[in-house]
């Protein structure tokens, strides 16, 4: 998989520590998995460990020493990338971490985006992932149609109105993004004003195949298309139909006998599953690994569990 951040989020830090789930933002719609936010002044360990303390004791983080090996570090203000090195004992920054995070005191995380350089009293920006799109208005100008403001919903359960009038970047990318591209799955670093509205936001490469999701009636969609076999629910588990969700991605599906159901990409192969068997995906590297999961055959369509047609096919769960 290709989810250079995304990835970072499940590192495990070290082989037998003890992972306690983090807590999100105090939200209704918040998911579990989304990445949590820390800030505080930084002392350099003599291992190479961060720690950022703040002086916000009811804060579960107001200690927490950072790790990782590849920590993406930006310059608060203008998004741009700067050394972690220039860090310096006393500095404050943010910091956005995984979901696992060791019950030692204090805890460790494995952080996979630092703020820095950040002046006093500054409104700093957040980071946000954006799970659906919620509504869209589109604007015509000389002929031409447009969009004029975009609503999503992030995986912290905030909602965002970001319009026309929002400054877009792109993060290691040549081509300016749109409205357009803020599309579920999208990572994005984000600038308010002293009103809450919008002004900048700063956008990372979007690293999933696609984004799929599906509705309580059975109803699924890839990238917004409904597809014409619905999902099924096997005691409390979403099934999802293989071979319409992969040749709606363009996918070759055939059965073989002994594999079952087997998926390629450019004659290569990236996923089988076997009602009754196995399921096993290929990684880069073409080395194949067996995935534990749910494969039935009903009327002829094969199904498996969700988060693992997900991962093996590289596609984000949109809301």
């Amino acid at each position: 998989m290709k989810r250079t951040l995304a990835m970072l989020l499940t590192l495990v830090l070290t082989v037998g520590l003890l992972c306690v789930p983090a807590q999100a933002e105090d939200t209704a719609k918040a998911d579990p998995a989304a990445p949590i936010r820390v800030w505080g002044t930084v002392t350099r360990q003599e291992d190479g460990g961060l720690l950022v303390q703040n002086s916000n004791d009811s804060d579960p983080y107001h200690q927490v020493i950072l790790r990782g090996e590849s920590i993406l570090c930006l310059n608060a203000v203008t998004g741009e990338p700067m050394d972690i090195d220039t860090i310096k004992d006393g500095d404050m920054i943010y910091a956005w971490i995984g979901p696992a995070v060791t019950a030692s005191l204090p805890p460790q995380a494995t952080a996979f985006l630092i703020l820095a350089n950040i002046p006093a009293d500054y409104a700093v920006p957040m980071y946000y992932e954006i799970v659906s799109v919620t509504a869209q208005a589109a604007a015509e100008e000389e002929g031409k149609s447009s969009v004029a403001w975009t609503e999503v919903l992030t995986s912290e359960g905030k909602s965002l109105k970001i319009t026309d009038e929002a400054k877009l970047m792109a993060h290691e990318a040549e081509e300016v993004p749109g409205l357009e591209d803020l599309i579920p799955g999208t990572r994005m670093l984000v600038w308010t004003g002293m009103d809450g509205k919008v002004i900048k936001l700063l956008v990372f490469p979007y690293d999933y195949a696609g984004y799929l999701s599906w509705e309580e009636d059975g109803t699924v969609s890839l990238n917004g298309k409904t597809l014409p076999v619905k999902a099924k629910l096997a005691d409390g588990e979403v099934l999802l139909p293989v071979r319409a969700v992969a040749e709606a991605m363009g996918l070759d599906v055939q059965w073989v006998s002994g594999k079952g159901a087997v998926v390629e990409k450019e004659e290569k192969t990236v996923l089988t599953a076997l009602p009754g068997g196995s399921i096993s995906g290929w990684d880069s590297a073409g080395v194949s690994f067996t995935v534990e999961g749910t494969c039935v055959l009903e009327k002829g369509t094969t199904y498996i569990s969700s988060d693992v047609l997900l991962e093996l096919l590289d596609l984000f769960a949109a809301r």
